[in-house]
């Protein structure tokens, strides 16, 4: 149901042993079956195990092993509305406007997962729209929002968009860096899964350059100004100018 360079995803069946059974994901991490990388691995998932019991991060349910390669493979939760760039393309083509609130819903979930993340040391890495799965969402209705933040071990590389200035520059990545792409994330949410600094720019080199130099994504049409912001504390150049999530937390 979906793949990238670094991992493959499958829909499947889980058989327990009780008789039931229940629809899950399997995510094969493509090349994890090299043995330099199965200490690193086992240790990423055990964090995610711990983790994954908070209400806004993707529960790991199981560990397994691909027999051919090697590849370790974990079995998740399935969020069956698919991941939010998704949901909120969908929104889009339907021209069906989400409700402010739902929109902050949506945000102070991905947010509350992300202090989650914080208080244990750990840093995302690749947040963005694409790794925030949607179990409910209605357009209207704000305490139908089920969103749970996935590849939170570190499984997956941020896209050049999504870095912030210390990022691109010394590839050094922090819970302050995971602030910044927060900050594109709601920016995703107000203009319905657009692409941070517009999509005919094809060349992330040139993005890179220009988010060093100080470029920002504008604000959204119908973002209120109090959220744009907040975003816009977000993409401060200097790390310590950023809010810390449990500020984000208390502004949302």
């Amino acid at each position: 149901i979906g793949s990238s360079s670094f991992k493959l995803v499958y829909k499947a069946r889980w058989q327990q042993l009780q008789g039931s059974s229940a629809d899950v994901a399997i995510l094969r991490l493509r090349g994890s079956g090299l043995t330099e990388k199965r200490d690193e691995l086992e240790q990423k998932a055990k964090t995610f195990q711990q983790l994954g019991r908070h209400p806004n991060l993707l529960r790991l349910l199981a560990i397994t092993v691909e027999p051919s390669s090697g590849d370790f493979c974990l079995v998740t939760e399935l969020a069956s509305k698919g991941s939010l760039d998704e949901i909120l393309y969908k929104f889009a083509v339907e021209e069906e406007t989400l409700g402010l609130l739902v929109q902050l819903q949506v945000v102070r979930q991905i947010c509350d997962g992300m202090v989650q993340l914080s208080l244990h040391e750990v840093v995302h890495r690749g947040l963005g729209a694409r790794n925030v799965l949607v179990f409910s969402l209605d357009a209207q209705d704000h305490l139908g929002v089920s969103v749970k933040i996935a590849d939170y071990a570190g499984w997956t590389a941020q896209p050049m968009r999504w870095m912030a200035p210390e990022s691109i520059e010394r590839r050094q990545f922090s819970q302050k860096s995971d602030v910044w792409a927060f900050g594109l994330t709601m920016w995703e949410v107000w203009t319905y899964g657009q692409i941070p600094y517009g999509s005919t720019i094809t060349d992330d080199a040139l993005v890179g350059s220009k988010v060093v130099d100080g470029e920002r994504p504008a604000a959204p049409a119908s973002c209120p100004a109090v959220v744009y912001t907040i975003m816009q504390e977000c993409w401060k150049k200097e790390e310590e100018e950023r809010p810390s999530f449990s500020e984000l937390q208390r502004k949302l």
